[in-house]
């Protein structure tokens, strides 16, 4: 699959130890399945666990239309590694695997896919 490729998009994984890779990811996570099975740029398919990831960064496309944000909640998302992320979501459930967060700077991510595990607290700054 490729970047124009309709059941995959560009992501970048971003992994609980600081490690960064750009792959291609399918546009919705099955957070139930705890992992995500990504496309790396020579064609090979990787499952990559939650336990190994803080976050899917689902990249901004300059030739297509964001994601449209839901109405929900402002949050301020720390994580284990002390990077902190400001946006919306509807989806947020404590005992859930993770959330679409939409980052109020969508000038280089379109959304972020959060690993509830990968976070260490959460602030509701408005609802």
């Amino acid at each position: 699959m490729n970047e124009t490729g309709s059941s995959s998009v560009p992501v970048v994984l971003h992994f609980r130890g600081g490690r960064t890779e750009r792959v291609f990811a399918p546009p919705e996570i099955d957070s139930a399945r705890q992992t995500v099975v990504v496309q790396q740029e020579n064609g090979s398919s990787v499952e990559v666990a939650f336990a190994e990831l803080k976050a899917v960064f689902f990249l901004a496309q300059p030739d297509t239309a964001p994601a449209p944000i839901p109405g929900g909640s402002t949050l301020a998302v720390e994580f284990i590694d002390g990077e902190l992320i400001r946006g919306i979501t509807s989806g947020y459930n404590p005992s859930g695997s993770g959330f679409y967060l939409f980052p109020h700077d969508r000038s280089k991510n379109d959304r972020v896919f959060v690993v509830n595990s990968a976070v260490v607290s959460i602030d509701v700054e408005k609802l």
